[in-house]
């Protein structure tokens, strides 16, 4: 337990991302709590190494009562969206390609000629568009890839101060 050991600093640290790690399998670097899901990754500018955290002891290193748990629950509400997503109505295209229209992004993923899966998201907005990179091999993983972009997208629109992508994990 680092909190009683001397030349650890207990406030003025500040958490760089939160990490999902799917399920309770993490342990509290601060505490040494076991079974923490929500990884919190604290930098402190008087201490050489980051830690990484579990809620409660975020909220004590940063003096800060109301973030940490905010984090969470947007990673929370991200894991519930990823879960749903699958079960969205997807309208085909004339090309014969599912697309959806959310959160401000047009998503078109498609069948590529080796038999894997792409896709394409497009800011609304902007007309901005990312195509993956990513093949897969089927079109529910594409369609799991292409949210996993949008949270990413989103999160930039935020800027740094955005918090974690969520996508992680």
């Amino acid at each position: 337990m680092l909190w009683d050991q001397k030349g650890v600093p207990q406030k003025g640290w500040t958490c760089e991302g939160v990490t999902d790690l799917g399920f309770p399998d993490g342990q509290c670097e601060m505490c040494g709590r076991a079974e923490i899901r929500y990884v919190h990754h604290m930098a402190h500018e008087e201490y050489q190494d980051g830690l990484d955290v579990g809620c409660v002891c975020a909220e004590k290193m940063e003096d800060d009562y109301v973030n940490p748990r905010r984090r969470e629950q947007d990673l929370r509400n991200v894991a519930g969206r990823r879960k749903r997503w699958l079960t969205r109505k997807w309208k085909v295209s004339q090309s014969g390609n599912p697309y959806l229209k959310t959160d401000g992004f047009h998503i078109v993923i498609y069948p590529l000629s080796d038999g894997s899966w792409g896709g394409k998201i497009t800011e609304l907005g902007t007309g901005a568009a990312v195509t993956n990179r990513k093949r897969y091999l089927d079109a529910n993983k594409a369609k799991l890839g292409a949210f996993d972009g949008v949270i990413f997208l989103k999160g930039k629109r935020k800027g740094p101060s955005g918090g974690s992508n969520g996508a992680q994990g």
